[in-house]
């Protein structure tokens, strides 16, 4: 009997419910037993969100400052497969998630083992994965799959449906006519059939393959506009303002408090002011940039890591 591990932490339930259906295939077969692992940070994150509580966790979640987590019980902690599913928070794994990649069990637990990486996000990715394969490697593991479930709303409509899900618990349709906040549920429901994939390439012996067959079930996209926002607010705006902030003291500090609510201005205008001039940008000299956008697109797309990150 093969065992598979799931790892995961999940705020608001979406993920959880994601990680049920994508276990489903392990689960109705006899050769397979599946333990699943619920990250708990001892300081809990509330859901929904209150506003301040939402903007303050942005330093730590940029920087990779990790918060207190309870110990697993893994029993011996011996695992033929594990599944590492994760949210993204301000373009990095959320907090209790990193912290989980950087404790002493993590090196344990991933030491010689294969890791398949589970995303449940709302459209960008691309720096917290790239952070997250070289914490795997880092702790000895190997990565052989990444699924990336998604919310499929355009940029502008998903920032104001996920916000309205963020602060009020609700996935209903905003103003009624919205479509529903995050994950569809159809994708969700559906994401048993890349368990399928998997425990296929596990009985025919063809891991070395996975990523190829995830794809072909598109398993994962990448959008150069996107990607291109991603590196240049993770790289550039958010390390500038999470340093700025810490300056002020840790999570809950109130010597901090006047430096989260300019962020919480400065965040809207850059989602309504900063992200379309970019785009107008990124228009304009996408010819020059064919080759390397294509480039870049297919390596995102695998799970091979160029570099410590």
């Amino acid at each position: 009997m093969q065992k598979i591990l799931i790892l995961y932490y999940s705020q608001s339930g979406q993920l959880t419910e994601i990680v049920k259906n994508f276990a489903k295939p392990f689960e109705k077969s006899n050769n397979y037993s599946v333990h699943y692992a619920n990250i708990e940070p001892v300081r809990e994150y509330n859901f929904p969100w209150k506003g301040y509580e939402f903007f303050d966790s942005f330093p730590e979640s940029v920087n990779r400052i990790p918060c207190e987590i309870k110990p697993l019980d893994l029993g011996n902690e011996d695992f033929d497969l594990i599944v590492f599913a994760y949210t993204v928070w301000y373009m990095s794994p959320s907090i209790p998630s990193n912290s989980f990649l950087l404790s002493d069990q993590a090196k344990r637990i991933f030491k010689d083992k294969p890791v398949i990486t589970l995303l449940g996000i709302r459209n960008m990715w691309i720096i917290a994965q790239e952070y997250v394969k070289n914490k795997i490697t880092e702790n000895g593991g190997k990565l052989i799959g990444n699924i990336v479930l998604r919310d499929r709303a355009e940029n502008l409509t998903g920032i104001a449906t996920i916000s309205y899900f963020l602060f009020t618990g609700k996935k209903d349709r905003l103003f009624g006519f919205f479509p529903k906040p995050g994950i569809s549920q159809k994708d969700i429901d559906e994401s048993d059939k890349y368990g399928d994939i998997v425990k296929n390439s596990i009985e025919n012996n063809q891991i070395d393959s996975l990523q190829d067959d995830l794809l072909d079930n598109k398993a994962v996209t990448v959008n150069p506009y996107l990607l291109s926002v991603e590196k240049t607010a993770a790289e550039k705006f958010f390390k500038i303002w999470a340093n700025f902030i810490l300056k002020k003291g840790g999570p809950g500090n109130p010597n901090r408090k006047g430096r989260v609510n300019l962020f919480r201005w400065y965040f809207p205008f850059a989602i309504l002011v900063i992200a379309p001039l970019k785009y107008v940008f990124f228009l304009i000299f996408a010819i020059f940039r064919i080759r390397k956008s294509r480039e870049e697109v297919k390596y995102y797309l695998g799970v091979q890591s160029k570099s410590n990150f």
